[in-house]
């Protein structure tokens, strides 16, 4: 099984809840202040990606598993 994080970057206000969450998973790109998903993401529990992605204010994060 695949997994594929996503993250908005127009709804994504930078709140981290993602890397309390999962850290190394996701990492805050300072320039925009935003969240974005590391190359570690894809091999991350998925359970944990589901709750980082329900956790987030803006709901900015995306998580699809891929058969």
């Amino acid at each position: 099984m695949t997994v594929r994080v996503s993250v908005d970057p127009d709804l994504c206000i930078g709140t981290a809840e993602c890397i309390r969450i999962v850290p190394g998973a996701f990492l805050i790109d300072r320039a925009r202040g935003v969240s974005e998903p590391t190359d570690l993401a894809e091999s991350a529990d998925p359970a944990r990606l589901a709750e980082a992605a329900r956790a987030c204010p803006t709901h900015a994060i995306t998580v699809e598993e891929e058969a």
